[in-house]
């Protein structure tokens, strides 16, 4: 449970990079009263915990439901989120928390409560915070961890993540006096460089699971026809030694 939780909220950590993000939620609710930023905050932490803790429970069923391999899922998972962590080490923004449509909503936002409550659930919640790449980290986290115990040690992940993340909103006004331009590109390479080995972890574990239930299943084949080759010579062997032994006699 607790490798669970822990590769769940790193991972997530890494992929919703919760302080650098705080900037948009600045962004968002420009000046605003203290009052309504915590306020928003805690709605925006509800949503994406619905988000992502919904996909711990129900990813893998809806695997299941399209036919897809979980050492495929992994595999695949894998290179979207190594894609990102490439583009983070770069230094470009990641495309899994930024969309044309969203980014277009933030700069047009005025500074109105109910203009903001619009999108505190689109774009922020989905698809800048709980994204494709988020809902693949944690879905991937569960495929690996499919016991009871893993799903709730990665929810729990999930949810201390998402609460991390409601502090760094709340706490926005605060944290923008001190995260500098340069310091969010700092943020962003050291977040790409975690999401890169995360990525080689969760592609060589799609991988050796796949080969694993290959093998599962040609190792006992493969032994049926050594078992089936074996009982052949043993009644060619006895027929053999029935043929000497009647030739004497005769």
């Amino acid at each position: 449970m607790e490798i669970a939780a822990l590769k769940a909220f790193l991972g997530l950590f890494a992929m919703m990079n919760p302080i650098g993000n705080a900037g948009i939620f600045i962004s968002m609710t420009g000046d605003l009263p203290a009052s309504y930023k915590l306020r928003a905050a805690i709605k925006v932490t509800i949503y994406v915990m619905i988000i992502l803790v919904g996909s711990v429970w129900g990813g893998t069923a809806i695997l299941d439901a399209f036919g897809i391999s979980l050492p495929a899922f992994q595999f695949a998972g894998g290179l979207i989120v190594l894609g990102i962590g490439f583009k983070m080490l770069g230094g470009d923004e990641n495309s899994a928390h930024h969309t044309k449509e969203g980014t277009q909503k933030i700069e047009s936002l005025e500074a109105k409560e109910a203009q903001v409550d619009s999108t505190l659930i689109v774009p922020l919640a989905m698809p800048i915070l709980g994204g494709p790449g988020s809902i693949t980290t944690v879905v991937t986290v569960a495929a690996a961890y499919p016991t009871l115990e893993g799903r709730i040690g990665a929810s729990i992940g999930t949810a201390a993540l998402a609460l991390v993340m409601g502090l760094c909103f709340a706490a926005s006004g605060l944290l923008r006096r001190f995260i500098t331009p340069h310091a969010q590109q700092i943020i962003m390479r050291f977040m790409g460089m975690i999401l890169v080995a995360i990525a080689a972890d969760m592609m060589l574990s799609g991988y050796e699971q796949s080969i694993g239930t290959s093998a599962k299943k040609a190792i006992p084949a493969l032994v049926e026809d050594v078992d089936d080759a074996q009982a052949q010579i043993k009644v060619r062997d006895e027929a053999a030694a029935s043929a000497g032994t009647q030739d004497p006699g005769s």
